[in-house]
Formats: structure tokens, sequence, C-alpha cells
């Protein structure tokens, strides 16, 4: 479905569009892969002082790369917003500068809410090779625990003389 700047800006009523996303590939952005079953409504109108306004309830699921891994992970989110329409990218409110198809505009709806750091909830085999390894976290700091720090090992070694 395209939705037309244009006729937004010339409409009279509300102007309402339902939102059925069942995947939508999303390309150049590293922190998203795509949006999956998408659903909700955005609707358009305009307020008594003729500002348009973009109101939204969408809630679907990103796929987002695992930070570690890169395998998939489903982040959950609803979204229930009510913005002004701008004209100009450096105003306060929603921009819109062209005709956008539904999933675009759903995409650029989301992005500000997609997570920059996202980690999948199962156990994670961390990468190995030839006298090297990842590790977590709480595996390294278990392993450097009982570790005395290099610099102060000598006075391990120092004896404390006995006054008689």
């Amino acid at each position: 479905m395209k939705i037309y700047l244009k006729d937004l800006m010339s409409m009279s009523s509300r102007r309402i569009y339902p939102i059925d996303i069942e995947r939508y590939d999303v390309e150049g952005d590293i922190y998203l892969r795509r949006l999956e079953d998408v659903t909700g409504e955005i609707i358009f109108y305009y307020d008594a002082s003729d500002i348009l306004h973009i109101e939204y309830a969408l809630k679907g699921k990103m796929i987002c790369p695992c930070a570690i891994s890169l395998e998939d992970v489903e982040v959950p989110f609803e979204l229930n917003e009510d913005e002004k329409v701008v004209h100009k990218q450096d105003e306060d409110g929603f921009f819109i500068n062209e005709n956008m198809e539904a999933e675009q505009l759903v995409h650029y709806i989301v992005s500000p809410e997609v997570p920059i750091k996202v980690v999948k909830k199962e156990k994670i085999e961390y990468s190995r090779g030839d006298g090297w390894s990842f590790v977590s976290e709480e595996d390294y700091k278990a392993s450097k625990k009982d570790e005395i720090d290099p610099r102060l090992q000598k006075l391990k070694e120092y004896r404390f003389e006995e006054e008689d």
C-alpha cells in the first residue's frame, strides 16, 4: 500500500491505514534484519489548530542479530504514539519527506526502538582456535579471581623480621 504525502496534506478527515505485515526484510541496517508479524494501524488527522498528526498502534517482532554469535534474535515490540508531522528534518516531530510504502513507514517508525545490542538467551558456543578462545565475561572474572596482580607479586615473597 502506497501512502502519498500530497493526499495527506489535502485530506479533510481521519485517514486510517491498517497494517498487516508478515515479513519485511530491511537492508542497510546493522541492528535490524527484518520485521515480522507486524499488525496495527496508522492514523493521520488534522487537529483543531490545523496541524497534521500521526497516531500509530503497532505490535510485532524485530529480528536483530545477536551481538556475539550473529544469530537471529526475536525482539517483540509494541508502540502506541501520537506525534505531529513536520516538513523539515530539524523540527520536533515526525518527519515524512516523500511518498512511501506502508512497510517503509513502519520501518521508519520502528527504527528508534531497535536495540543496539541483543544477546540470545540460550547458551552461546564461543569460538575457539589454535591457542586462543573467546570466553564469557563471567568465566573471565572467575579465572582472574585468584590471580595476583604481577606488580604486587614481589610483596608475596617479602618476610617480616621478628624483633627479639
